[in-house]
């Protein structure tokens, strides 16, 4: 493999398997990381297990095939335990979630080694297939254990990962929307990208519907249920009157006899591909946006966990009323955490500024404090905290500071909840 000019890492990090891929600047795309060279599919099982005589930690296939003849302890499900906070008990010592995570996340990117043996990560991002923020949260502390901090890394889901991935891809392909299905044994899902080119920065949004009820992937050992004719009753009811430039499908419920026929009947007038690694090289793919080889400077690429709306705070400083920001829209809604401070005057009430990038609609809402420090006026520093409890509510803590020697802080705080379309 080339010598990278960056080493630009993508990283499907799923429950059962996970994919790990690089950017290759000879061939301008990403690659597949494998145990053996020159493999496209590797996927690795997302396993651990410690071996009884040495008390060492094995992953992946070796660590699965430790476990089947009885010569250790496997630990299985990390990103569960990861969300639940379950700790695992091995030879006396306990392990909780995030440990056994950084084992796993240590000892799979070496594989990166066999490639680039001297090259530092530049870039690595991370796609899993839901957002919850705890999961989120123990990626990034276990990230920290090994020596990659946030500047270098950065945690997406799928629908951002299929993002990058599609619209990295000739151009042709993407003159329409573009769809995908993922059929997995948590269900079946499709996702539309739909592009509005008449708005500047141009926007690339994602839609999802789950369609589960209709086809889950239990069915496909059910010998009374013909799968190929329920899925393209379900794709041609998706389909029906869409501009669909290009069809991707992954998942393993597409790796039976049936699909091959069934994808390829959907192809009148579409591209199509059928492929197991989208989400990694749509992971590397943002990697190498991330670290400042943007592509899309021009583009809002939003996806199902971004907010729409910017969100500021009024203020005057300099002589001038002007807006403090405290996020941009298309920022993911588990990563926002700002803060900043101000010196009221008068009354204690805060005009907060949401701005739409889909709509371009205003909202001004006012927050009042409700019994404030009595001290004299402009003698009070209050800092103003932002985060978001999903993608569409916000919310606002005011914690009083006080102001210096004179004026202690008295603890107070005020929590506002704001409701963002």
């Amino acid at each position: 493999m080339d010598t990278p000019r960056k080493l630009i890492v993508g990283y499907d990090l799923g429950e059962e398997y996970s994919q790990i891929s690089c950017y290759s600047y000879k061939t301008f795309e990403p690659v597949s990381i494998c145990a053996k060279e020159g493999d496209e599919f590797c996927p690795i099982p997302t396993v651990l297990c410690v071996k009884n005589d040495t008390k060492s930690w094995l992953y992946g296939e070796d660590a699965a095939a430790c476990a089947s003849i009885g010569e250790g302890i496997i630990v299985k499900h990390l990103l569960k335990k990861l969300r639940t906070g379950e700790e695992v008990e091995i030879f006396g010592q306990s392990f909780s979630g995030i440990t056994l995570l950084e084992k796993f996340l240590r000892k799979s990117l070496t594989l990166i080694k066999n490639y680039f043996p001297t090259e530092p990560i530049t870039k690595l991002v991370i796609t899993i297939s839901g957002t919850d923020s705890v999961i989120v949260d123990g990626i990034y502390q276990a990230l920290d254990l090994i020596g990659i901090e946030k500047d270098r890394a950065v945690v997406i889901n799928h629908t951002g990962a299929y993002l990058y991935y599609a619209l990295n891809q000739d151009r042709a392909l993407w003159i329409n929307d573009v769809g995908l299905f993922d059929f997995n044994e948590s269900g079946l899902y499709y996702y539309q990208i739909s592009i509005n080119r008449r708005m500047k920065p141009i926007i690339a949004g994602v839609t999802k519907r789950e369609l589960t009820d209709n086809l889950s992937y239990s069915m496909l050992k059910q010998k009374d249920i013909n799968v190929s004719y329920a899925f393209l009753n379900i794709a041609n009811t998706i389909l029906y009157k869409q501009l669909i430039s290009t069809l991707y499908f992954t998942g393993k419920g597409f790796e039976g006899e049936w699909a091959a026929e069934t994808i390829k009947s959907l192809c009148t007038g579409r591209r199509v591909f059928l492929g197991q690694n989208l989400y990694t090289k749509g992971a590397c793919y943002a990697a190498k946006e991330l670290s400042g080889d943007q592509k899309f400077g021009d583009y809002i690429l939003l996806n199902d966990e971004m907010i729409k709306s910017s969100v500021g705070v009024c203020v005057y400083s300099d002589a001038t009323i002007k807006e403090v920001l405290l996020t941009e829209a298309a920022a993911h809604w588990y990563e926002v955490n700002s803060s900043i401070e101000v010196i009221p005057e008068g009354c204690a009430e805060l005009e907060i500024i949401i701005k739409n990038i889909m709509t371009k609609e205003v909202i001004r809402e006012k927050l009042v404090v409700n019994h404030p420090p009595n001290r004299p006026n402009r003698v009070t520093r209050l800092e103003i905290n932002l985060t978001f409890i999903n993608k569409t509510t916000a919310k606002i803590m005011v914690r009083d500071l006080g102001f210096g020697d004179l004026y202690p802080e008295t603890g107070n705080s005020w929590e506002f909840s704001i409701e963002i379309e």
